[in-house]
């Protein structure tokens, strides 16, 4: 789920949550809220919030600083900035280009301001000192206050994983909460490594998940085969931290949460494919797959065939073929699978 802020008003609210103070600090300090021609989309669909900033404009006046915030700001350019000025509080820190790419990891103590003479689109993250925390804590080392990178540069790791969160904000309904979560623990990671300078010398925990560890973990994930629900939230079902459970369950099942769960939802599909007269829609919605395009993707890439075509050749002589699967052999559906 996401929301915005857009012409001083807020759309696609969940009442139950509100929107972080930081998000309104931003959007206040550079003008956004007034402006019918910028809009901040804020992901819900995570434990840590990261919103899509973007403007046909340029700022009309310098950006006011964020004050009285902890935390860092990490913003990675979606679209090239010819000229970009950045201030902690009255010193210039930057002046010049940023390319598509291009990152700035900024402390939110030093009270951050900006001046964009031009339209701008940009990914930004918002992250905690307290995440940073628990990637140091996981790994027996000291922790990092400080996240250190070029203002403005290249970074191909944030900008690839970036891409994977900002098609999370583009179809929030088609992305798994648990790939989000994954893809922000594997940012957190980069950061205290890359920008905190942090060895990663390995784990301080090793081994698997209990027994009792495995079978709570693989209930919770069973009863959300969605994909709606936090890693977190599995994490502490287990009273493991997110680092040291994604670590043990990846030890335990030989791979994430996100591959497991999406590896489950394919085989609930393949029993109800096998066992029910159901169309394929009602299928991919019961196995946890957001529509009957999702499911059919997932299922040819781990078993290289269409659902459609490995059920009319898995169910022949059993449920019978044509109408009597709920019309997923019909032209359509052939041409489609």
């Amino acid at each position: 789920m996401s929301h915005s802020i857009q012409g001083g008003a807020l759309s696609h609210v969940n009442t139950a949550n509100q929107v972080p103070t930081v998000w309104n600090q931003l959007a206040e300090a550079m003008y956004l809220k007034d402006s019918l021609t910028a809009q901040v989309t804020l992901s819900e669909h995570a434990s840590s919030p990261f919103a899509r900033v973007q403007s046909s404009k340029a700022l009309p006046e310098i950006a006011r600083p964020i004050v009285k915030e902890e935390g860092f700001i990490v913003a990675l350019q979606l679209r090239a900035i010819p000229f970009i000025e950045q201030f902690f509080g009255r010193t210039k820190v930057s002046s010049g280009s940023y390319p598509i790419g291009g990152v700035s990891a900024i402390d939110l103590r030093e009270e951050p301001a900006v001046l964009l003479p031009h339209p701008f689109d940009a990914l930004v993250l918002y992250v905690t000192q307290a995440s940073l925390d628990e990637v140091a804590y996981a790994h027996g080392a000291r922790r990092v206050e400080q996240l250190a990178w070029p203002l403005g540069h290249f970074d191909p790791v944030v900008y690839h994983l970036g891409k994977t969160l900002l098609s999370s904000l583009e179809q929030p309904h088609h992305t798994s909460k648990l790939v989000v979560d994954h893809v922000l623990h594997a940012l957190n990671c980069h950061f205290v490594c890359t920008y905190g300078g942090m060895k990663m010398l390995g784990p301080q925990f090793r081994g698997g998940l209990s027994s009792f560890q495995k079978r709570r973990a693989t209930e919770l994930l069973e009863a959300n085969l969605d994909g709606k629900i936090a890693l977190q939230q599995v994490a502490e079902a287990c009273e493991l931290s997110v680092g040291h459970f994604a670590r043990a369950f990846r030890q335990t099942f030989r791979k994430p949460p996100y591959k497991w769960l999406t590896e489950r939802r394919v085989d609930r599909a393949r029993d109800l494919m096998t066992n029910s007269r159901l169309p394929l829609a009602d299928i991919a919605i019961q196995s946890g797959f957001a529509d009957q395009s999702a499911l059919n993707r997932t299922f040819k890439r781990l078993h290289g065939v269409a659902p459609g075509i490995w059920r009319r050749t898995t169910t022949r002589g059993s449920l019978g073929s044509g109408n009597s699967t709920g019309g997923d052999a019909g032209p359509y559906q052939q041409l489609h699978a």
